[in-house]
């Protein structure tokens, strides 16, 4: 038997709040400690201001996650993606222009559809510094398109690809790549 979604969804935030959020502020708190030495020198102390930051950045896009999970609304894949998409864009400090033509499933499917273009997009903006992202969605296709520089095939992409097959596997679709990493399909498996 599945459990009440507005019960997991409270689980999955009492978890994030009770876990990663504490940990990334005890880690940041740290940080602030080794900052404030006197013996640290002023390029180690602006080197740990920069992972203070990026911690800072993380634990605010958790705590912003925790808020969606006990919001009242339920929100759509889509209204996920598109959240997580100009969330993505404003703790990266990017300024990157994305277009989404079509609208996910609401659905199962569609909620793991999202997690998989997030994780595109991210490693996109992070990894291949990408200043345009461009989706294309329709009911049984998805094209994800991206100016970054990343590696020219699918194979070499590394773990994250892996894990993106594997849950597009689940929920009965598969990966397709049209020019390497910066043009992927994802298709239905018909």
């Amino acid at each position: 038997m599945l459990p009440d979604l507005s019960s997991e969804r409270a689980r999955i935030a009492r978890e994030l709040h009770d876990g990663i959020a504490q940990d990334l502020a005890a880690i940041g708190y740290a940080l602030d400690s080794e900052i404030g030495r006197t013996d640290v020198s002023e390029i180690a102390r602006h080197s740990l201001r920069a992972i203070r930051e990026q911690v800072t950045e993380l634990n605010s896009s958790v705590r912003h996650e925790i808020f969606l999970l006990r919001s009242k609304k339920t929100p759509t894949p889509q209204d996920l993606l598109e959240e997580g998409i100009t969330s993505l864009q404003v703790h990266a400090s990017l300024q990157v222009h994305t277009s989404i033509e079509g609208t996910l499933p609401d659905s199962e499917t569609g909620l793991e559809l999202f997690k998989i273009l997030l994780e595109l997009s991210r490693n996109s903006l992070r990894h291949g510094k990408a200043a345009n992202i461009r989706l294309l969605i329709t009911p049984t296709r998805i094209t994800f398109d991206n100016d970054g520089s990343a590696p020219a095939s699918i194979s070499a992409a590394g773990f994250g690809l892996a894990g993106v097959a594997e849950r597009l596997q689940r929920v009965g679709w598969k990966i397709i790549s049209e020019s390497g990493y910066n043009s992927i399909s994802l298709s239905e498996v018909l």
